[in-house]
């Protein structure tokens, strides 16, 4: 991957119950082994990573937040390297269904 300043990974979350009971269906398409998606039939977007719903945890963190901090590692020492945060849905903390946004 080429160095950027920001990269991007995306991790498609599963339907809530809500929505499974309300009998909403997925409408994201994954393009096989690329970091694309298709949303409807005509809006394809591209990411640095993408993670379906079936994705464990450790596949997101070992392929994308991993490696970004371990360049954090070498940072100037209180240069503001990152800011990180996790999110549940449905109030459930489920380490699964936690996200990571970091920025650097």
């Amino acid at each position: 991957m080429t160095s950027t300043a920001v990269r991007v990974a995306l991790r498609v979350r599963p339907l809530t119950s809500k929505e499974q009971m309300s009998s909403c269906s997925e409408c994201i398409t994954f393009i096989p082994d690329e970091p694309q998606i298709l949303i409807g039939t005509d809006r394809s977007f591209t990411f640095d990573y993408v993670f379906s719903p079936d994705s464990p945890q450790r596949d997101l963190y070992e392929q994308s937040v991993d490696p970004l901090l371990k360049s954090f590692v070498e940072g100037q020492t209180g240069s503001g390297k990152t800011y990180s945060m996790g999110t549940g849905l449905d109030g459930n903390l489920n380490s699964e269904n936690q996200g990571t946004i970091v920025v650097k």
